[in-house]
């Protein structure tokens, strides 16, 4: 399957796999904007042409979870619709400050873990599989109904 790639930025880096048999395609930054001390966006410098029936699901690379910073809207979605640049948006997880008694001032954020250059996350396309939705009345009964999340156990 072919997606076509368009350079926003000269500096964009087509994405690759890491592996042969990696599920995702690494995506780089071509240039991060530091919003505030807890708000990053990462610009990947290309906008794509998607195949009709796909979209392109965004997630962050697994060694993110070795930090205080999250992918803000993850999974990131790109409609088929989308011809923007692509870019990824991170949010710092305050962490707290402690004095020598042990006791807790202001919080403070870790410092962003990529630059420029770096892969910051992963993209691959999935199917968009056409519904439609049918009003009902009643639905089944489960004993699981009631609990929500979480009511198979831990």
């Amino acid at each position: 399957m072919k997606v076509d790639f368009k350079k926003i930025n000269e500096n964009a880096v087509i994405p690759e796999r890491a592996t042969e048999f990696a599920g995702g395609w690494d995506v780089v930054a071509t240039e991060i904007e530091k919003i505030s001390p807890d708000f990053v966006i990462c610009k990947l410098g290309f906008a794509l042409v998607l195949p009709k029936g796909f979209k392109l699901t965004l997630v962050p690379r697994s060694s993110l979870t070795k930090t205080h910073w999250i992918l803000q809207n993850s999974p990131g979605l790109g409609d088929f619709d989308f011809f923007g640049e692509y870019q990824l948006r991170f949010r710092g997880i305050p962490i707290p400050s402690t004095y020598n008694d042990g006791t807790y001032s202001d919080f403070v954020y870790e410092e962003f873990p990529f630059e420029v250059g770096d892969r910051v996350g992963q993209v691959y396309l999935e199917e968009v599989i056409p519904i439609e939705f049918n009003i009902i009345d009643t639905l089944p009964e489960s004993n699981r109904d009631a609990n929500g999340f979480g009511t198979t156990g831990n």
